[in-house]
């Protein structure tokens, strides 16, 4: 390994807070399957974040039998919430992976998902460095730093979180605005009749103010979806974020 590398390694340790005894597992963890197309000798992230994503679900699940008594639907809804490819990219960033994923493309132009897919196979190296010693625990102490069990408890704290996500939408707007919102969704779409993804390449929607359809900057999909409607509920949520961000104003957003 060179210093450089070594360097690297170092660094994104102390950003994740633990010491890896196999320092492979997580160079393997950070390695998409692009890099080993050149490089077949390789392995790539695959394999430990099929066991990163298990982890992660023992653990919400662990913490949300501990915690409250919930049915088993809304055990599940709150913990697909948290388990999300966008809510996993977005703690992967604020790691900074991106800087430190081996890939054959440029770090620009990684995917919400890949970064999400290695945050899940960080986990899993972790998990399988320390499986003797402290195992899930170690996992835990990483996932601290995010306050994952933090957004557990506030989603349990409103029986608003346990409606469907247009639903969630609709009623915010419905409060601020007293009218139904008026979305507009731009599609794409891949693949043949029978196997079609989709994913939205814009949303707009109406402000009742001006009448005026406005674009909500960056509100897209950041993967394909085999329903529209999962890819309709991506976005939702990342509307929701992005108007309560701006106090559901709609004055600073482009008008199309």
């Amino acid at each position: 390994m060179s210093e450089h590398a070594s360097t690297a390694l170092a660094e994104l340790q102390r950003r994740i807070g633990y010491r890896f005894t196999n320092q492979t597992l997580l160079v393997t963890a950070l390695t998409t399957s692009s890099y080993t197309q050149e490089h077949p000798e390789i392995a790539n992230y695959q394999e430990l974040e099929f066991l990163g994503d298990r982890v992660i679900s023992l653990i919400i699940a662990e913490h949300l039998f501990a915690q409250r008594s919930l049915d088993e639907g809304k055990m599940t809804f709150l913990k697909a919430e948290i388990e999300r490819n966008e809510q996993l990219a977005a703690f992967g960033e604020r790691l900074g992976l991106t800087a430190f994923i081996r890939a054959t493309e440029p770090h620009a132009e990684i995917s919400a998902k890949v970064v999400a897919d290695i945050f899940e196979a960080i986990c899993g190296a972790i998990y399988w460095d320390s499986r003797d010693a402290t195992g899930m625990s170690a996992v835990k102490q990483f996932l601290k730093q995010f306050d994952l069990f933090g957004r557990l408890e506030e989603r349990l704290a409103t029986e608003e979180a346990f409606l469907p996500v247009r639903n969630q939408f609709e009623n915010r707007f419905r409060e601020i605005y007293r009218c139904n919102p008026e979305i507009r969704f731009t599609y794409e779409s891949q693949g043949e009749a029978h196997q079609m993804e989709w994913r939205i390449e814009q949303c707009a929607i109406k402000d009742p103010a001006s009448g005026d359809f406005v674009e909500l900057e960056s509100v897209r999909s950041g993967q394909w979806f085999k329903r529209k409607q999962d890819a309709e509920t991506d976005v939702l949520m990342q509307a929701h974020e992005y108007l309560a961000k701006r106090a559901w104003r709609f004055n600073a957003v482009t008008t199309l």
